[in-house]
């Protein structure tokens, strides 16, 4: 609505009212709600997100420490009982040995010495870790015999209860290992092929063990022991180098034989019959003509008057009988006689009989044969005096 003072008035007067025409009444203006401005974050310390990761292991890592002080506190110390040392092997594969002494738990037995001595200082009694320490044992559960390849258990026991009252823990208390490094041989069998058995010989009845002759150029020789008329104990011996040397190793050097049965001696020259006793002179006989063809029949005869050749023409008859040292000392050695038909080239005489002796044992075999044994051997000459010569014994 237009003011009342502009009626009647110039143009000029007008435009000067309107400069000071001041409305009576005007609508307020609406205040604009003003949105308030955010504020300003202010700049601090930022922790980097590696920095975190690393606080987070701290943390974690001073969590498990204090969960094994707290484990340790509960349950007790922990100690691998065994370090980790490995035995050193010598010998051969088959034959193989510790080289060197092998005490792995020495390690935990010297951290169990410096506890006491800690426990010591604290006025603390050790009498438990005393039993302890004196109740740990670990071995091998053999000592020798190894072979390549092998796996072997070093085991270790101890008083669980003196552990447990003083606190201690064990862990690794068993261990094994493999056996390696050790010299291949082949096992040499120094009784394959060996014979062990009852036999007659010079000195009457004894034990034979008769062995291949490969063993024996090897320098392999036996001994042997009799407890009873049935086992022998057989025993080896030998150079082991040498064996070596041959590729060869012994594991085994003493065995155990059975006997076969036993050669029974003849004590009673009764008990033989008159085809045993014709049997037992012929067999001796063998050994009396190859002596008197290795003299070529002939021998000398040695006398007061003179030494004469004598030609041995016959074997005419043989007897046997015991002797009286056998008769005495109850050896029951026998003589066999055999009587010698000769031709002496001498004055003193032409022709006669001069007797042969064999002196030994008689032995029933265990098929019922008999032996004669005897170490009588004979000379080319006769010898004797006033006409009784017979042909000279050569002891063996």
């Amino acid at each position: 609505m237009k003011s009342q003072y502009h009626e009647g008035m110039s143009e000029e007067e007008k435009k000067e009212q309107k400069d000071f025409d001041i409305p009576f009444y005007s609508k307020p203006e609406e205040k604009k709600e003003e949105i308030p401005a955010k504020p300003k974050k202010k700049k601090g310390f930022r922790i980097p997100a590696p920095a975190w990761f690393g606080i987070g292991c701290a943390a974690v890592l001073g969590a498990l420490l204090i969960g094994f002080q707290m484990r340790d506190a509960v349950l007790g110390k922990e100690i691998a009982l065994l370090d980790s040392s490995v035995p050193v092997f010598g010998g051969y594969s088959g034959g193989g040995y510790l080289a060197e002494d092998f005490a792995p738990e020495n390690s935990a037995l010297k951290q169990l010495e410096e506890e006491k001595i800690k426990r010591e200082e604290k006025g603390r009694s050790t009498d438990d870790l005393d039993r302890l320490i004196k109740s740990v044992a670990c071995s091998f559960e053999k000592d020798s015999g190894y072979a390549n390849k092998d796996s072997i258990i070093y085991a270790c026991s101890y008083d669980q209860d003196a552990a447990e009252a003083a606190g201690i823990r064990f862990s690794s208390t068993a261990k094994s290992y493999t056996v390696s490094g050790l010299e291949e041989y082949a096992v040499l069998d120094v009784f394959a092929g060996v014979q062990v058995d009852w036999q007659l010989g010079d000195d009457g009845l004894t034990i034979g063990v008769n062995a291949p002759q490969e063993l024996l150029d090897m320098g392999v020789s036996y001994t042997w022991e009799s407890a009873d008329n049935e086992n022998v104990s057989v025993h080896a011996e030998f150079d082991q180098n040498v064996l070596r040397s041959y590729g060869y190793v012994v594991n085994v050097d003493e065995t155990v034989y059975t006997l076969g049965p036993k050669p029974e001696q003849v004590y009673d020259l009764a008990s033989l019959s008159e085809e045993e006793k014709q049997s037992l002179t012929d067999s001796v006989r063998t050994i009396l003509e190859a002596e008197i063809a290795g003299c070529q029949n002939r021998a000398v005869l040695n006398s007061f008057t003179g030494s004469y050749s004598v030609e041995i023409t016959g074997i005419s008859s043989a007897s046997i009988d015991p002797t009286g040292f056998g008769q005495i000392d109850g050896t029951g050695t026998v003589r066999i006689t055999y009587n010698l038909d000769v031709k002496v080239e001498s004055a003193l005489a032409t022709q006669g009989t001069f007797p042969a002796y064999f002196r030994g044992r008689i032995y029933r075999m265990p098929d019922g044969s008999l032996r004669f044994m005897t170490n009588t051997v004979h000379a080319c000459e006769f010898t004797g005096f006033l006409g009784m010569y017979s042909l000279k014994e050569v002891e063996n």
